[in-house]
């Protein structure tokens, strides 16, 4: 059995536990010291002044008069981050690569593959706000499927020789991009979505290296991905053991529910024991939503690694 890692959570940090993004690579090597394996952040590319979080995390506020959100561009803040530390990795959770440019994307990453030494893992998903998408032309409905066909480019761009590609909205032949990844074939893959359902098992068990989980997802629905999964692993012949699952260590309902330091650990433990044989392999720490500090976020560590 694999032996699960743990990553925490960077949205949510300033400037709580960083006064500002330029000091959030202090705490990225903190958190290095500490012994994470990863950091873990996402991407919103256009916001609304408030916006409701479909999955029960909260309502994201946003704003020019005061500056509420943290959020920055994930791979410009992994690659500071890459150059501050030696073993920890850097997992975008999740990129709305439906949004970029294949080419473009395909060569950042290939470029922050290189400068961390392999220690990036590309996760991406459609997203859940809607309008994000309108309001940068891009059809909602379409984003599914300009999300896999980007995602296919990128793999070929990848590859070793002359890249040659054809899809619905993406074409061209006789190309390469630089640098090459470090990492043979590209940076690692993880797919995020609801993975009962179909096309998303299919996404990770094809495609991919790993599942990432909605971050408010209840336990029914991990379970239910987990078994989506591993039935595609079945359909399209593929060892479960070699799919990677991330989840985040939820600990209560109620994210704004005080609990005591104890409590949380219990709640904690109690979940990667739970989680651990459905095959889940990597949790995620919300460190925002806990509220500890740098030492409690080490025992949380140390009890989390012992119980796995």
């Amino acid at each position: 059995m694999t032996v699960p890692q743990f990553g925490v959570k960077l949205p949510g940090l300033v400037p709580a536990y960083a006064p500002t993004l330029r000091d959030v690579p202090d705490l990225v090597v903190e958190f290095e010291r500490l012994g994470f394996d990863d950091v873990m952040d996402g991407e919103h590319i256009m916001f609304a002044p408030v916006m409701h979080h479909p999955g029960g995390s909260g309502n994201m506020v946003h704003g020019r008069d005061t500056q509420h959100s943290d959020r920055c561009d994930s791979m410009l803040m992994f690659a500071t981050c890459a150059a501050r530390t030696t073993r920890i990795r850097f997992v975008s959770g999740i990129l709305l690569a439906a949004a970029h440019n294949f080419a473009i994307l395909a060569r950042q990453a290939a470029t922050l593959d290189q400068l961390s030494a392999g220690r990036f893992t590309l996760g991406v998903g459609a997203g859940w706000y809607a309008d994000e998408f309108a309001a940068m032309g891009i059809p909602p409905a379409e984003r599914g499927r300009r999300l896999e066909e980007i995602l296919r480019a990128c793999r070929e761009l990848w590859s070793p020789g002359l890249s040659r590609f054809e899809s619905e909205h993406i074409s061209f032949s006789g190309v390469i991009t630089e640098p090459a990844p470090f990492t043979p074939g590209g940076p690692p893959v993880w797919w995020a979505g609801d993975a009962s359902h179909r096309v998303t098992a299919r996404r990770v068990v094809t495609l991919g290296h790993g599942w990432l989980a909605r971050e408010a997802a209840p336990e029914s629905e991990i379970e239910a991905s987990a078994a989506g999964i591993r039935a595609a692993c079945e359909q399209y012949g593929r060892d479960p053991a070699t799919v990677g699952m991330r989840v985040s260590l939820t600990a209560t309902e109620d994210w704004n529910k005080a609990q005591s330091f104890d409590e949380l650990v219990e709640a904690s433990v109690a979940r990667v024991r739970r989680l651990v044989p459905l095959g889940i392999t990597n949790f995620n720490v919300p460190l925002n939503y806990y509220g500890l500090d740098l030492d409690q976020l080490g025992q949380l560590l140390k009890a989390l690694r012992e119980a796995a």
